[in-house]
């Protein structure tokens, strides 16, 4: 049982530190990177659900997924 709990923590560390972190890259503005910050350490697992829910996709992260739709459809049309 010891084992189960060491893996259910080390997965929530994981997410939690990568929550902080896409917090941070993504220069939200001082007073909502603190927050959200401060919600994440508070609230690990509860936080981080949380920021995944509510996040919007960035400017670039949008290009790319047209991009990759588009050449799916280009693919699906090259094919006999």
């Amino acid at each position: 049982m010891g084992l189960l709990w060491t893996l259910i923590a080390f997965v929530v560390a994981i997410v939690w530190v990568l929550t902080i972190v896409d917090i941070v890259r993504r220069h939200l503005g001082a007073k909502l990177t603190a927050g959200w910050i401060l919600i994440v350490v508070i609230l690990p697992l509860v936080g981080s659900i949380v920021y995944w829910a509510m996040r919007k996709p960035s400017d670039d992260e949008i290009e790319k997924s047209v991009a990759a739709d588009a050449e799916l459809r280009a693919q699906a049309q090259r094919r006999p």
